[in-house]
């Protein structure tokens, strides 16, 4: 063999550099690990943490894509990577699931157009499991716990870790969990960030749990949300609970209440979308029916007769073939000029909620954008923001990925030649947007007085208050004004909840949108799925109110703007006990199992709907009486459900519904049946069901805003 010399040896060291150079990140291993929701399982229809653990040997420098499901359902969601050389990193992305009980959430790695590595795992749904996600501090480096029974038999309790990463991007991130569980200080230990994540997660339903005793101040908390001697107090939606050592001693059988966090709120799913509303802000308008039948038959009269006789008194008839095609081309621009005119340039117009709580004020804009001329819009959200897909059912085009930036989210939305599109985002309201303060009290009797203030810069129309089954209207109200309100018709079936708002702003954008009008039914029933079942409880008071002042700030194509539109500002409080006298409003009502509306699901029949009411502090439990639109119903007692008496001079014929088949859930009463809603028929509470001023009572048919049910009380203390 004949030697190397030296240009052979340094041409051969050159080539093996240049391989291993050309080769780059790409060419190195990477793996990637994907976990989503808690314990493997999350709820359809709310965010998903997903995490994702990537391993390079070499620096590697990309943008990783998740996605949950169809892309219909669950729009991917984007990020920048960077992963040094020898290491491994993890990354939290929280993406909007769509109602599949069990989607695939895939994680893709990207460097530019090659993917690198990706992967797979199957999320599923929670059903009746409780999500319980359990912080450092509580965990005190123990196991998770396994699986726990409930505190009534709704169901399992289900832990998980949560960690830092979850609670800092709060309350995307906790989208699945119905209950954290914390240690005394732990809340009060979190960065302000988190700290506000938390709050606002408890201030939309979610329930923490705190080892604490009974009377001792959480730190962190507001005042208004320490859990006192009595050990519970509500906050927002939610509600603060304190364990009094049962944490720290293990003892997680019982210990968890179901929640109504899985119950998604679809009964109001047949409202108007707000995909309609604001295609007609945009621009995008439909040619009256009658307007394109008079077109049709001037056309037809056109090129029919009017032709005809004009070509044969010239006596040349071959001029036909001429008159016709320039009459098809003079009546096409014709139709082209006005299809232009019912379509304005590219248009972006907004459609906003803003909600105040303890937690801070939130904001959810729904962004809609007509384009004549066909592109991909980019829309960025502000910082600390989550978008989604904007469930319009196909009327509207939706973002094709969201990208996190250090910005905020940025939506990506590709639009055809006279297309309309929609994206959303969700996130801390800017400061100073306040909101609507209202007060509240009932009366013996079931009469409730209040006020509400409009605590906004902006000007409000249409104020309506909901309270129980009847709504009223307040009118308008400048910043900073306030007016009081009476209602007296909240035991009557039928005027309130589903409805009401068609009577406050009867029909008003009921259509393909008007921009003259400031309200817009599609977005309160937009406001009303998404704060759930539990937002309209008779036991609470909800104002809403219209401005077209508000302009949230946005980023479209990188550049600052503030789109026109209009917003819902939300206020809603709970209504004080009257100091005596029997009321159906003096308990907390929390609809906590509903299967009539599960997404998803098919109907559970005689499964039953569970119903959690937490008494005032210091109610007399010796008179307690159960008001409901069923004959009859089941309540938690000495570990099992019991049959509840029945009392009242039509007891019997509110037991016996006519047409309902024996053995079968009859959950609506016929027209013209009296019985349970006028008094007339009632079950008896036995003050033994009552644990920690709790009630849980279980139902043959749903109870939601339209079938009432409440526990009155013959006295307080």
């Amino acid at each position: 063999m004949r030697p190397v010399h030296g240009g052979c040896r340094w041409a051969l060291a050159t080539a093996v550099v240049a391989a291993l150079v050309w080769a780059g990140p790409a060419a190195a291993e990477t793996t990637l690990e994907v976990d989503a929701g808690y314990a493997g399982s999350f709820v359809p229809g709310q965010e998903v943490p997903v995490r994702v653990r990537v391993a390079a040997d070499r620096l590697l420098r990309g943008t990783l894509e998740v996605g949950i499901g169809k892309p219909e359902n669950g729009i991917p969601v984007a990020m920048a990577v960077e992963v040094p050389g020898g290491s491994q990193k993890e990354f939290l992305l929280t993406a909007q699931s769509g109602f599949s009980q069990s989607p695939d959430v895939v994680a893709r790695l990207r460097q530019g157009d090659q993917l690198v590595a990706s992967g797979e795992v199957t999320l599923q749904a929670a059903a009746d499991t409780e999500l319980v996600g359990i912080l450092p501090g509580a965990l005190r480096g123990r196991p998770v716990p396994g699986l726990a029974p409930l505190a009534v038999d709704a169901g399992s309790a289900r832990f998980a870790a949560v960690g830092a990463g979850e609670l800092e991007q709060a309350p995307a991130s906790l989208g699945p969990l119905s209950t954290l569980v914390a240690d005394v200080d732990e809340i009060g230990r979190l960065s302000p960030a988190a700290r506000a994540g938390v709050l606002r997660w408890m201030d939309d339903g979610g329930r923490l749990l705190v080892d604490a005793a009974r009377g001792q101040a959480v730190p962190g908390l507001p005042e208004a949300w320490q859990p006192g001697p009595r050990g519970r107090a509500p906050a927002g939606l939610g509600e603060v609970v304190a364990t009094d050592g049962a944490v720290a001693a293990g003892r997680w059988s019982g210990l968890v209440e179901p929640s109504g966090r899985s119950t998604p709120s679809t009964r109001f799913g047949g409202g108007v979308p707000v995909a309609s509303s604001l295609a007609g802000d945009a621009g995008l308008r439909t040619p009256d029916i009658g307007w394109l039948v008079g077109f049709l038959a001037l056309y037809v009269v056109v090129v029919g007769p009017v032709v005809f006789f004009a070509v044969r008194r010239r006596g040349r008839p071959e001029l036909a073939w001429v008159a016709v095609p320039l009459v098809a081309v003079l009546f096409t621009s014709g139709s082209w000029a006005v299809g232009r005119n019912l379509r304005k340039a590219t248009e972006l117009v907004h459609a906003t909620i803003l909600s105040s709580g303890t937690g801070g004020p939130m904001a959810t804009t729904y962004v809609g954008v007509f384009s004549r001329s066909g592109e991909t819009a980019r829309i960025g959200f502000p910082a600390g923001w989550s978008s989604g897909p904007t469930a319009n059912f196909g009327q509207a085009a939706s973002a094709s990925v969201v990208h996190r930036t250090a910005n905020g989210p940025d939506a990506r939305l590709p639009l055809d030649p006279g297309q309309f599109g929609m994206v959303y985002g969700t996130g801390p309201a800017p400061d100073g947007a306040g909101g609507l303060e209202v007060d509240a009290a009932v009366e013996p009797g079931g009469r409730i007085t209040g006020s509400v203030r409009n605590a906004t810069a902006f000007r409000m129309e249409s104020v309506a208050v909901f309270a129980g089954s009847d709504v009223t209207m307040v009118g308008r109200l400048s910043p900073g004004e306030k007016r009081t309100f009476a209602m007296t018709n909240i035991g009557v079936p039928g005027m309130g909840g589903r409805g009401a708002e068609f009577r406050m702003w009867g029909g008003m954008g009921m259509g393909p949108g008007d921009p003259e009008r400031v309200t817009d039914l599609g977005l309160w029933h937009a406001a009303l799925t998404s704060r759930g079942v539990n937002f309209l409880s008779p036991d609470s008071v909800v104002a809403g109110g219209w401005t077209r002042d508000f302009d949230p700030e946005l980023r479209v194509g990188g550049r600052t703007t503030r789109p026109e539109g209009r917003t819902l500002v939300l206020g809603r409080t709970s209504v004080a006990l009257p100091g005596s006298g029997s009321t159906p409003l003096a308990a907390r009502r929390d609809i906590v199992r509903e299967p009539f509306s599960n997404p998803g699901r098919a109907p559970v029949r005689g499964a039953g709907t569970v119903v959690r009411f937490v008494l005032p502090h210091g109610a007399d439990t010796s008179n307690l009486v159960l008001r409901s639109p069923f004959g009859s119903a089941d309540i938690w007692q000495d570990g099992g459900w019991q049959a509840a008496g029945c009392q009242g001079p039509n007891c019997r014929r509110a037991l016996e519904i006519p047409n309902c088949p024996p053995g079968v859930p009859c959950p609506v009463p016929p027209p013209g049946f009296r019985g349970p809603m006028d008094g007339a028929s009632e079950l008896t509470v036995p003050a033994a069901s009552v644990r920690d001023g709790v009630v849980f009572v279980r139902l043959p048919g749903p109870a939601s805003i339209e079938h009432p049910v409440a526990v009155g009380m013959g006295r307080a203390a």
